[in-house]
């Protein structure tokens, strides 16, 4: 991991926006509660900070409503892509 980016997919951070649906999840919590793979989590979330950020210039806020959309569907931001193709 050598940027900011990078520390965001795989650190366990401090709730930022009291509330949302990911509060206390971390990428192996969420793979678990869906019976998917860390790593499809891991890229998703990769994907779902790209997209989030088009929103905030908090990257922290971004990682949050991320995880919150991981939470309810693990495909979140794959099936988002194909809403918009």
């Amino acid at each position: 991991m050598n940027n900011e980016f990078d520390n965001l997919i795989y650190k366990v951070m401090e709730d930022v926006v009291a509330g949302g649906l990911a509060d206390r999840h971390t990428i192996f919590s969420i793979a678990e509660l869906h019976n998917v793979k860390p790593t499809l989590i891991r890229d998703q979330l990769t994907k779902g900070i790209k997209v989030e950020m088009e929103h905030t210039k908090d990257s922290r806020i971004a990682r949050e409503v991320a995880m919150d959309h991981l939470v309810e569907d693990p495909k979140y931001y794959d099936k988002l892509a194909d809403m918009e193709a």
